[in-house]
């Protein structure tokens, strides 16, 4: 054999020794990751809401006490009368990435839908900390909300959408659009050119939309006689139930649009977005407080 074929197999050699290396380390951190998944899951199913919350990740309580005995009592009186069980299916992936092992599992839930819970370990592997179960129709961007250097591959398993969505940010101009009103009338880019347009992604079954529309309802009075177009794009609702069920109920003086919650990349309700004459994103304003409404008024007129 001569001295190139000789190297060449050294080298396969040495590749094959790594690629078995890390094979060997990969199986130890899966083998841990699946045992304390596990032991979370026994944990909830057992209502041992304590030692359940002891395997979250610490975003969800921001290694704070009370936060995290707060985060336990709210368990608590969720589960006390739940019967639901948790079934591990299986890992479905686990990488190194960012200088930190992650994985992914999916269990059943509930009516056996599909949920998956996402792990990361910041110490080789030998800890694990978790996210609570996410249902099949989560959007990654959630997810990233927890974990944000969360592998990006990961979406494939999860939300294949991932990056495709409308999505707005600070300094974006929009995108052309072109919606009809619950009552038939056409709201476009166009329509709107000289308008500043607030948008407001909602829906009947979110209890802080709902409170706040009266307070919207008096920032479209009070800005009647301005090129303000307020357009409530609604999300998981039909045309029916709004007019027939709840409008009745709850007038609202925006223009009222329906569209498909998977399109965007919004992942909490509601969300507010100003958009000022020239089509660019202002501001974004997520969630209701009377403070949050303040904001919107503000950006509106800052806008004018």
């Amino acid at each position: 054999m001569n001295n190139s074929r000789m190297i060449g197999s050294k080298v396969i050699f040495i590749i094959m020794l790594f690629s078995y290396a890390v094979q060997g380390q990969h199986d130890e951190q899966r083998a841990a990751a699946t045992i304390q998944v596990k032991e979370m899951i026994h944990f909830y199913n057992d209502k041992n809401i304590s030692e359940y919350v002891d395997y979250l990740l610490p975003a969800y309580f921001g290694n704070n006490k009370k936060a995290k005995d707060d985060l336990i009592e709210m368990w608590n009186q969720i589960l006390k009368n739940d019967t639901d069980k948790f079934e591990l299916k299986k890992l479905l992936y686990l990488t190194k990435s960012n200088n930190k092992f992650q994985s992914l599992f999916e269990i059943s839930f509930r009516d056996k839908r599909k949920s998956f819970i996402a792990g990361v370990s910041d110490n080789q592997g030998k800890e694990w900390k978790f996210s609570q179960s996410m249902n099949n129709n989560i959007q990654f961007d959630q997810i990233l909300e927890y974990i944000p250097d969360y592998d990006i591959s990961f979406s494939s398993y999860i939300d294949p959408d991932f990056g495709k969505r409308i999505n707005y940010n600070i300094g974006d101009i929009i995108s052309p659009f072109n919606y009809s009103d619950i009552y038939g009338n056409e709201i476009s880019s166009e329509s709107t050119k000289d308008d500043i347009i607030v948008l407001n992604f909602w829906g009947t079954w979110c209890a802080p939309c709902i409170k706040e529309i009266p307070e919207l309802n008096l920032l479209v009075d009070k800005f009647k006689n301005e090129n303000v177009n307020f357009i409530a794009p609604a999300v998981s609702t039909s045309k029916e139930n709004l007019m027939k069920i709840f409008l009745p109920k709850h007038p609202f003086s925006y223009n009222i649009v329906l569209i498909k919650g998977d399109e965007y990349q919004i992942t909490s309700f509601p969300t507010h977005i100003v958009i000022n004459q020239n089509k660019e994103v202002i501001n974004i304003i997520r969630g209701y407080s009377k403070e949050n409404i303040k904001k919107l008024e503000y950006s509106i007129e800052k806008a004018l």
